[in-house]
C-alpha cells in the first residue's frame, strides 16, 4: 500500500470521528486549516534555516486552501503531506550538513594523527576546535556551509595545516612526498568527488539540482578510497540513495563505480561498501 493511500485512509477515518463526534465537515475543515497553518509554519522554518524546498511541496499547501470549503477531506491530506514532506526537507538537509562535516572533521583527525613526529600542529588542532565550536553554534544550513567562518570550513583548514605542518617536519625525501601527496589528496577531495557525482548523474539523465550530494566517508584503513551518496531532494517512493566509490589515482579522485559494487571490487578496503 503506497503512503499517500495509508494517509487518505487514516486521514478519512479520523474525518468520520470527526463527523460523527463534532457535527459535520465544519470539524474536518477546521483540521484541515490547522494542518495548512503549521505546513506554511514548517514553510517558514525551512527558509529561514537556509533549507531548500521543492516546488510541487509549496504547491500543496496552495491546493489545499484552494479545497478547505469544497473538499475539506483533500485539503487535510495535501496539508499534511506539504507539512510533513517540509519538516523531512529539513532534517535531510541537516542531516547530509552534519554528514559532510564529520567527512572533513574524520580526515582533519586522521591527518593530526598521521602527522611526521615533530609537526607543529598547534594551528591544526586550534581549528580543529573551532570547528567543533561551529557545528555547536550551527542554527542554519548556510552557517554549516559557510565557506569562510563554517564547521565544514574550518575541519577542512585543519587537515590542510596538519598535512602541511607534517610536509614540514619530514625528513627524508620520501617523507616529503607523502606529505605533499596527502595534502593535495585532502585539497581535492571534496571538489573533484562532488563534480564527478553531478556528471554522473547528468549523464543518466537526471538533474544533480534535485539532488542532495556528498561524500559519505573516507576508509579507515586507506584514506585514498572514499564513498559518496546522491539523495534525491524529494524523494518519491522506492527511491534509493546513488551510491558511488572514488580512488585516488594518479594525482586525482577517480569514480570507479555507482550505483553499487561487490565487497573487495577493485581493491576497495571492506569497508568502502555503501
Amino acid at each position: 500500500m503506497s503512503k499517500r493511500i495509508a494517509l487518505i485512509l487514516l486521514i478519512l477515518a479520523l474525518g468520520s470521528l470527526l463527523v460523527a463526534g463534532c457535527g459535520g465537515d465544519s470539524s474536518v475543515s477546521d483540521q484541515a486549516t490547522k494542518q495548512i497553518s503549521e505546513a506554511k509554519a514548517a514553510l517558514a522554518d525551512a527558509t529561514a534555516k537556509g533549507v531548500q524546498v521543492p516546488d510541487n511541496e509549496k504547491k500543496k499547501i496552495g491546493e489545499a486552501e484552494g479545497k478547505v470549503d469544497s473538499d475539506s477531506v483533500e485539503a487535510l491530506i495535501l496539508a499534511t503531506e506539504a507539512k510533513t514532506e517540509i519538516n523531512a526537507d529539513i532534517q535531510d538537509a541537516f542531516n547530509v550538513a552534519e554528514s559532510t562535516y564529520n567527512v572533513s572533521k574524520g580526515t582533519a583527525e586522521g591527518a593530526i594523527s598521521t602527522a611526521t613526529a615533530g609537526s607543529d600542529l598547534t594551528q591544526a588542532k586550534q581549528s580543529l576546535a573551532n570547528a567543533e565550536a561551529k557545528k555547536d553554534a550551527a542554527k542554519t544550513i548556510p552557517d554549516w556551509y559557510n565557506p569562510s567562518d563554517g564547521p565544514i570550513y574550518w575541519a577542512n583548514l585543519a587537515a590542510q595545516q596538519a598535512s602541511a605542518a607534517s610536509l614540514a617536519a619530514a625528513t627524508t625525501a620520501a617523507q616529503q612526498q607523502a606529505a605533499a601527496q596527502a595534502q593535495k589528496m585532502i585539497e581535492q577531495g571534496s571538489v573533484q568527488m562532488n563534480n564527478l557525482m553531478r556528471n554522473w548523474l547528468t549523464q543518466q539523465g537526471h538533474n544533480p539540482a534535485d539532488y542532495k550530494i556528498g561524500i559519505q566517508k573516507l576508509s579507515a584503513s586507506d584514506p585514498t578510497w572514499a564513498t559518496g551518496a546522491a539523495t534525491l531532494i524529494a524523494p518519491t517512493e522506492g527511491s534509493q540513495p546513488v551510491s558511488f566509490l572514488f580512488h585516488y589515482e594518479n594525482g586525482n579522485w577517480v569514480l570507479k563505480a555507482a550505483p553499487s559494487w561487490t565487497e573487495g571490487q577493485f581493491g576497495a578496503p571492506a569497508d568502502m561498501m555503501p
